[in-house]
């Protein structure tokens, strides 16, 4: 059955406005252990969810088959009218520009699966042969996915987008004098060739050798440099500091603030859908509403929230085409395009070289139960090394951070030039901190 003989079955049965959000998510993955695979998986999946207007009230229901669109559309129609939420829901009206976005597609169709086992076997050996300390890799795996998500409403929407990617991620185990550390990595992208396997395996064999006999470090406050890596799981875990919905909700500090300067004068925060370094490049959000590039904190200064349809409405204000769905079955919640902290003009080296006594946090453990979103807060432990005259001098771990992410960029002394290439979603570079509390022995 064609989308628009759909809504036109809807229409008929009394549904005024209906939107469908169609997707399909065909994908690989391959798992290496010990030089043979060891796990093969192939995905295709598809879903179609429905959202329709029945008596002013707007119902929801979603499949995963075309079989029994009666039953889905009878499904909303009675969705809706069990509905006893106030919270208003809107279909867009396909008003504003979309930006005409190339879409890159990814080449790994070109090769065997073969080719892809030997690469992963290419990269095990290369770990392996490395460094006698390596003892196991204990993860070598490979992904391919491709997506392409559409929406088709009543009021004349028909949008289409396609994501293809293909990535590689490897862990080992380090073993010295009866002590064991991990070290782990990966890449993404478009074309299988350019996947870059020998950082992969720089990375991982530094990373798992070089925490090896790690001490401890004593409790007090310190300069801290972030790696990039920690430094976009710190940025993640506060993302909805920016959001509209947590405005709505009254669970952001933000809220109230806009043209206050609240962080640091070299904090500066984007949410760009089509920045080069993103492997996710988004016209569209799963509402239908145009993307666009907004900044969100500019030398400091914080200038909006993130908004979809609803939370537009709320504030009497314009959808950022922020509207995003976790899944097919999900309702649509506010979330970032690609949300970045803008780069500075230090190398990495210079952040460490600028320290007379201060730590290199690599890893850090427990942000999830240790980072409260609404109030800033956080305390995580973490692994890394103590930094003596600009040099890293050794490894420490078992420690805990402590602070406050808004605090924490009011504190920011250097921003690294070293934002990843290709990342989804959320990333930043490295940077130093200032001063942080840190709990050691």
């Amino acid at each position: 059955m064609k989308y628009a003989d759909i809504i036109a079955k809807g229409k008929a049965l009394g549904l005024t406005d209906l939107e469908l959000y169609v997707q399909t998510n065909n994908g690989m993955n391959m798992r290496l252990f010990e030089g043979k695979l060891d796990t093969y998986n192939e995905k295709s999946y598809f879903g179609i969810a429905v959202r329709g207007l029945y008596e002013g009230k707007m119902g929801f229901a979603y499949a995963e088959t075309l079989d029994n669109i009666d039953e889905l559309l009878e499904k909303v129609i009675q969705n809706a009218k069990n509905l006893s939420t106030t919270e208003k829901e809107f279909i867009y009206d396909g008003s504003g520009t979309y930006e005409n976005v190339k879409e890159e597609v990814a080449d790994f169709g070109k090769y065997s699966n073969q080719d892809k086992i030997q690469m992963l076997q290419k990269l095990e050996k290369s770990i392996l042969d490395s460094d006698e300390r390596i003892k196991k890799v204990s993860y070598c795996n490979y992904q391919e996915n491709a997506v392409v998500a559409q929406i088709i409403n009543s009021k004349g929407v028909n949008l289409s987008r396609n994501l293809s990617y293909s990535s590689v991620f490897a862990g080992a185990v380090a073993e010295a004098n009866g002590e064991t550390a991990v070290g782990f990595s990966g890449d993404i992208g478009y074309e299988f060739e350019k996947l870059e396997l020998e950082r992969i395996r720089k990375e991982v064999v530094k990373d798992a050798t070089g925490t090896l006999g790690a001490g401890s470090i004593e409790t007090g406050t310190y300069p801290v440099v972030f790696r990039r890596s920690v430094a976009t799981e710190l940025l993640q875990a506060f993302v909805s500091l920016f959001s509209g919905e947590s405005a709505k909700k009254n669970l952001t500090l933000l809220k109230g603030k806009e043209g206050t300067k609240v962080f640091g004068d070299n904090i500066t925060i984007y949410d760009d859908p089509f920045v080069e370094n993103a492997i996710v490049k988004i016209p569209f959000d799963d509402e239908g509403v145009p993307c666009h590039t907004k900044t969100l904190v500019e030398n400091g200064v914080f200038k909006m929230f993130l908004h979809n349809l609803a939370t537009a409405d709320y504030f009497q204000t314009a959808s950022t085409g922020n509207g995003f769905k976790s899944s097919v079955a999900s309702s649509v919640r506010v979330g970032p395009t690609n949300l970045y902290l803008q780069p500075g003009q230090y190398t990495f080296d210079d952040l460490l070289k600028s320290m007379n006594s201060g730590i290199f946090v690599t890893e850090i453990n427990g942000l999830h139960a240790g980072a409260n979103p609404i109030s800033g807060a956080f305390n995580v432990q973490a692994t890394g090394y103590y930094v003596k005259d600009g040099k890293i001098e050794r490894p420490i771990t078992l420690f805990v951070i402590s602070g406050n992410f808004i605090e924490m960029l009011n504190e920011v002394e250097m921003i690294a030039d070293d934002l990843e290439k290709r990342f989804v979603g959320v990333a930043s570079p490295a940077f130093k901190v200032r001063k942080l509390k840190i709990s050691g022995k």
